[in-house]
């Protein structure tokens, strides 16, 4: 079955999935190459358009956002902070609670600072 590129084209543009429409082409041709399944294409296509909506929103919460975008554990100051153990906090960013599956309670009261955002 054959695509008309334009067509699809024609009604990727309204719906506002500009990335998606960028992604067309390149993605078809992939497609064709590899004998990709229908849905793997359309799940990749949606893919694109979906990461360019989330782009614009995405800068808007940084920009709004009242953490420092340049914040890293190396740059953190401890001594600001003494009641923070800082082996426990380097211990906890190693990552192995994640992989083990285990559960991190943080607890403490308003505004010191123990939200936090998946990315």
């Amino acid at each position: 079955m054959k695509l008309d590129i334009d067509r699809t084209r024609e009604k990727l543009a309204p719906l506002g999935l500009g990335d998606a429409l960028d992604a067309l082409e390149g993605s078809l041709s992939e497609a064709v190459q590899t004998e990709m399944q229908a849905r793997f294409f359309l799940d990749r296509l949606l893919d694109a358009g979906r990461s360019g909506r989330e782009k614009p929103r995405v800068r808007t919460m940084l920009k709004t956002a009242t953490v420092s975008t340049g914040a890293t554990l190396e740059n953190f100051d401890f001594a600001f902070q003494p009641t923070i153990e800082r082996l426990r906090i380097e211990t906890l960013a190693a990552g192995a609670w994640i992989r083990n599956s285990q559960v991190v309670l943080m607890q403490g009261p308003p505004g010191v600072g123990r939200t936090c955002h998946a990315g």
